[in-house]
């Protein structure tokens, strides 16, 4: 089948950060995370239909079975973090083939830093050999072809849980996380525009950090970001869905609602293109598609 497609926590900001957003209308579509299981997976098989795989199943035969009727897979990657321990080969491959050798965040003491229990930051340096590793293998699926792009988890501004710790971080070190995180995803960018211009790259994050507006360069390399599991009402994020992101004409905003409720309300909001009501605890697998699919103008 051909398909074409046409080039974490609430602040308080000044209106300006908001100067240059969308004003495209409200097309939200079903969004689907399918980390373990591919339970439900065929009802997403639609075009405009949008799935997340997680990191040891990519390679299930349902998802290649959607995409062949027009839905969008996204593979799952953490470039921020490396899990302690093993968890399948797929996983294992993304960690250079064995994590111990990843190159970990140096600061304050190197292999210090977390953002979750069982995981360490890894060296996300501008241009790190960590980084670059990344954009290898990142690379190696836009050649392959076998899903339509990559969903980079915890790539953004800024760190947000209490285990981070982020305000306690030096502003050099603050800047260096932020700028290797622009970094990524701008070499990224390079690289599609170069081998295909069609490949997603969506962010689970904001680019956005608490103090200045060091972060926002990063939105012009993605596609969209998605907005997990913030409630309808945060008015902040509703406007942050609003951004304009990059300039290939794809855009893709996806909102991950703690209920189907909101996620209805969220559909409407100008500017997201993809919505699912799971919660943390099922991400295992998609539940039913919580809303009808819907033209997005930019592809068939």
């Amino acid at each position: 089948m051909t398909r074409k497609v046409a080039l974490g926590a609430a602040c308080t900001l000044l209106a300006s950060f908001f100067v240059g957003t969308t004003t495209a209308s409200a097309a939200a579509n079903p969004l689907g995370i399918a980390f373990s299981k591919s339970t439900n997976v065929e009802h997403y098989g639609k075009p405009t239909g949008m799935l997340i795989t997680g990191r040891c199943n990519t390679s299930d035969p349902k998802f290649a079975a959607a995409r062949a009727k027009g839905a969008e897979v996204l593979a799952y990657l953490n470039p921020a973090e490396r899990s302690d321990s093993y968890l399948c080969a797929q996983d294992e491959k993304f960690y250079m083939g064995n994590r111990g050798k990843v190159p970990l965040w140096p600061y304050p003491s190197y292999g210090q830093r977390l953002n979750y229990g069982g995981t360490k930051l890894t060296d996300m340096r501008p241009g790190s050999a960590w980084v670059l590793h990344v954009v290898k293998h990142v690379e190696t699926l836009m050649r392959e072809g076998k899903v339509d792009g990559v969903f980079l988890d915890v790539t953004g501004g800024q760190l947000w849980t209490s285990l981070a710790n982020w305000n306690s971080w030096t502003q050099t070190e603050r800047n260096l996380w932020t700028d290797g995180n622009i970094d990524l995803v701008k070499r990224l960018d390079a690289k599609r525009r170069a081998i295909n211009p069609f490949f997603l790259i969506v962010n689970n994050n904001v680019w956005h950090r608490n103090g200045d507006s060091r972060a926002a360069a990063g939105e012009r390399y993605v596609d969209g970001v998605a907005l997990e599991h913030h409630k309808y009402s945060s008015a902040w994020h509703r406007r942050y869905a609003e951004r304009k992101f990059g300039d290939l004409g794809q855009r893709r905003v996806l909102v991950i609602a703690n209920n189907t409720t909101d996620a209805v309300s969220w559909s409407k909001v100008s500017g997201v293109t993809h919505v699912s009501n799971q919660t943390s605890a099922q991400y295992k697998y998609p539940n039913m598609p919580v809303v009808s699919f819907k033209y997005l103008g930019d592809r068939d």
